[in-house]
């Protein structure tokens, strides 16, 4: 049996897909071990998969993991080989990690010389992906963090050992070369994008790679929401949706404040009164838990998968979690973008008629309404859910990864 060690961040966005993809590789016969950071560990320990704890002195519990630091002693500790008891009792043959860790996945390649498969959980910000593959994304991202002076001390690890194990390094490009050996797993269909995108063999699309076993259901009152909801539709109730994602205060709290307030004012809307609005507020649900009424269901979060099963339209920051979830439960979306990739993905919404986008700084509580009223009931919008849902589906059934994962040799 095949054995894939899955090096995962600790952001539960990034963690709940690879549970999706792990039922996955078990069902092709794989057997699937991660390691991690506490953060991470601490969740994968609720799964069905074994897990080991890595790094814990260099980022203990709760850290925040900047995404423009590579960390000197990750570096080292993996180059220096302070990991080989762990690769020599897994033995993996396979190292699948995400993609915006590209200086440790080449450290990981250098070291063990294990075949590497990079996840990307979002499209990269500000590309045209007709002009630009994959591998050349990953390229860009190793250049930027390892000319970023913060991190000379992880690149003088690097260039030290690439030295000592004889490698040729003459230039830059001498260690970007290792990128042309990966593959790029990417959890989307390419046919979110707007535009047609280069997809090289090395780039494999695998649709939306959502788990069938929700490990944050275990521990939620599914079976009193579920009432709850049942007497609502009885009573000719409809359910919106509202979630900005797990750090959104992080993010860009100014606008997320926005946000929430104005869904909240935009209950008591007379145009609104055959709505419940359940807001999972997650950091916010302090600020905001008192506004809880007939009209506002308040958690601090909630299995968002399976909420969307009864909502009638989502109201969404728009992360790529949210808005597969909302398309493979062909839920009408309002997107009111914080930073990131999601005002581009709000545009790939609109552009694809999923539904609207909103401004933060310019919506009301009016607006929100006006919204809602415009995604609802709309034939286009219910045409292209379904199309964008059987995108996702059929690219999740092609099973090209795993026929490739399974041959000998990968490259």
């Amino acid at each position: 049996m095949k054995k894939v060690l899955i090096y995962i961040d600790p952001f539960i966005g990034h963690i709940i897909p690879t549970l999706g993809l792990s039922e996955k590789l078990v069902e092709n016969q794989f057997d699937v071990h991660y390691c991690g950071v506490p953060d991470v560990t601490e969740i994968i320990a609720k799964t069905q998969f074994s897990c080991s704890t890595v790094f814990e002195e260099y980022y203990p519990k709760g850290t925040v993991q900047k995404d423009t630091e590579v960390n000197a002693n990750v570096i080292s500790s993996i180059l220096n080989g302070e990991l080989d008891e762990l690769i020599d009792e897994i033995k993996p043959s396979i190292l699948i990690m995400t993609a915006y860790n590209p200086v440790e996945a080449a450290a990981f390649y250098y070291k063990y010389n294990i075949k590497i498969f990079l996840l990307y959980f979002y499209f990269p910000v500000n590309t045209d992906f007709s002009n630009i593959s994959f591998t050349d994304i990953t390229k860009e991202r190793a250049v930027n963090l390892l000319m970023n002076d913060n991190n000379v001390g992880a690149v003088n690890f690097f260039i030290d050992f690439l030295i000592s194990e004889g490698h040729p390094i003459n230039s830059l490009e001498d260690i970007l070369s290792v990128f042309d050996h990966f593959y790029n797993i990417i959890l989307s269909s390419p046919d979110f994008l707007t535009e047609t995108p280069i997809i090289n063999p090395h780039d494999l699309y695998i649709g939306d790679c959502l788990p069938k076993d929700n490990i944050l259901v275990s521990s939620f009152d599914m079976e009193s929401l579920k009432n709850k909801f049942y007497e609502q539709k009885r009573s000719g109730k409809k359910l919106i949706y509202f979630s900005l994602g797990s750090w959104a205060d992080q993010i860009n709290d100014e606008k997320a404040q926005l946000i929430i307030q104005n869904i909240i004012k935009s209950a008591g809307d007379p145009l609104l009164d055959d709505y419940v609005i359940l807001i999972a507020a997650a950091n916010l649900y302090e600020r905001y838990k008192q506004h809880e009424s007939d009209k506002i269901i308040m958690y601090k979060w909630v299995p968002q998968m399976e909420m969307l099963q009864y909502a009638d339209i989502a109201v969404l920051h728009g992360g790529m979690g949210g808005i597969k979830h909302s398309i493979m439960n062909e839920v009408p979306m309002i997107i009111a973008p914080l930073d990131f990739d999601q005002s581009e993905n709000a545009d790939r919404v609109v552009a694809h008629r999923l539904g609207a986008k909103m401004d933060p700084f310019s919506m009301s509580a009016e607006e929100i309404v006006s919204k809602i009223n415009e995604v609802q009931n709309n034939d286009e919008i219910k045409s292209g859910l379904k199309e964008m849902r059987n995108s996702f589906k059929e690219i999740s059934e092609n099973n090209t990864l795993m026929r490739l994962l399974s041959a000998e040799p990968i490259y």
